[in-house]
């Protein structure tokens, strides 16, 4: 699924429609110090038998999200594109 890299649409901060710039969602980095992430590496530490945990549900497709820039105020809002689709999203220069 192609998308272009600058879009007209609506801007939060702005409150008016103005041009924007794309670019795609990529996850941050794992945070080792996060209480949650802590508290599962010290569940593995040791003999220990499997970590008890949510069962993974493998999802068939996925939200499409972008970021979104304001050229004006320079500010960031994400975006999900349409539903879940099996379609990579990549953004084609103008």
């Amino acid at each position: 699924m192609q998308m272009p890299d600058e879009i007209n649409t609506y801007c939060p901060y702005c409150r008016k429609k103005t041009k924007h710039k794309v670019k795609l969602y990529k996850k941050g980095k794992v945070r080792t110090l996060a209480e949650g992430q802590r508290k599962h590496l010290a569940k593995g530490k040791g003999y220990t038998s499997k970590i008890a945990g949510k069962v993974t549900v493998y999802k068939q497709a996925k939200h499409q999200t972008v970021v979104l820039t304001c050229t004006v105020c320079k500010k960031k809002h994400t975006k999900t594109i349409g539903s879940r689709t099996k379609k990579t999203l990549e953004l084609k220069k103008r």
